[in-house]
């Protein structure tokens, strides 16, 4: 599947290339007045156009970015839905409380994502020798960015490990699901407005939906989600 996507990506932006030659145009170009009109307005042409600090992207860079642009609008919300339905039918009352009270929409939402992460950690390289918490840590390490663990720290969260409707919205934006400062996830609020929309859609078309066996997780070390989720209804 990672090859055919692979292959699928380098063929649009291969497309895209040919069509500027077809009007003699280098695939350099930086022309904005393609976009619409020789090449489609899409996520791919803005790629394929990009650059930083003058430079043109290779193919391997777009490749990355494109990647985890499918994955981080894809992926992840569908994880934070499948958790966030997880928790909240373990304990049925709990679904019953967010089904019948609309203002609890944001707390649940927010809630899972502080327990349940859908991105559990990501790796970074530190560009100088630094200490954190007493640990020296050399220049050009690989070091891990745990959220999963940071959004259940006891010195922030009362009672970490509980999923809880009755938090303080205070406590909650503390989470750090999204990343926090220059690397926090651009596509936050459309992930929370999906699902907002898509949490109160089931809570009022199933009012007794409930778990129907064990879910299973995705396989992903780094993601955490279900890959099912077994319900029924009546």
């Amino acid at each position: 599947a990672r090859k055919a996507m692979k292959d699928y990506l380098l063929q649009q932006i291969d497309n895209r290339r040919a069509t500027l030659a077809e009007h003699n145009l280098p695939p350099e170009t930086t022309d904005p007045t393609v976009v619409g009109t020789l090449l489609p307005d899409d996520v791919i042409t803005g790629i394929l156009l990009a650059e930083v600090d003058g430079r043109k992207l290779g193919d391997d860079e777009r490749l990355v970015m494109l990647n985890q642009l499918l994955v981080g609008g894809n992926e992840t919300t569908t994880s934070l839905l499948t958790n966030l339905f997880w928790r909240l039918l373990e304990k049925p009352e709990l679904y019953q409380q967010v089904r019948d009270d609309p203002s609890l929409d944001v707390i649940a939402i927010e809630e899972s994502l502080r327990m349940d992460s859908p991105v559990l950690g990501l790796y970074r390289t530190n560009t100088e020798e630094t200490v954190f918490d007493g640990v020296m840590i050399p220049e050009r390490s690989k070091v891990m960015a745990t959220f999963g663990a940071a959004n259940r720290d006891p010195d922030i969260f009362e009672e970490p490990d509980t999923f809880r409707l009755d938090r303080d919205p205070d406590e909650l934006r503390k989470h750090v699901a999204f990343g926090l400062g220059h690397h926090f996830c651009p596509g936050a609020q459309l992930s929370r407005l999906e699902a907002k929309i898509a949490l109160r859609a089931v809570v009022e078309r199933f009012p007794k939906l409930r778990l129907d066996g064990e879910p299973q997780r995705i396989e992903a070390f780094l993601l955490w989600g279900k890959r099912t989720l077994p319900v029924c209804w009546d």
